[in-house]
């Protein structure tokens, strides 16, 4: 059985996928996660140019722009339990400690970090 943090980080996960799928024309996406101290998300996203790299940079940053609210997380966690079906990807941000993005190429790379 999961436990109640690992199920918030399969959702932050399938979250973003969800977004990267609905919203670009992606054709690979790679995520890896580390559980260690801090739970580690990375997102490998191939974008077909410069002009999406740039969309899709900028409204990752207005996502995970805003700090981290434990209370706010709890209270939407207990709301929702293991259900959910509508937009999400904006409730992502208040989910996270830390963010970074780097740019390679084609390539978006997101990390993301829960403490």
């Amino acid at each position: 059985m999961l436990s109640k943090e690992r199920k918030k980080v399969l959702r932050i996960m399938d979250e973003l996928n969800k977004y990267f799928i609905e919203n670009t024309d992606t054709c690979h996406i790679t995520s890896t996660l580390d559980f260690n101290k801090e739970t580690t998300i990375r997102f490998r996203v191939h974008l077909k140019d410069k002009e999406e790299i740039e969309r899709v940079k900028q409204k990752l940053e207005k996502i995970f722009s805003v700090q981290r609210y434990r209370e706010v997380e709890e209270l939407y966690w207990n709301l929702t339990g293991d259900a959910y079906t509508s937009d999400e990807t904006n409730l992502v941000g208040m989910m996270v400690d830390e963010f970074s993005i780097e740019v390679e190429d084609d390539v978006l790379i997101l990390y993301l970090i829960r403490r």
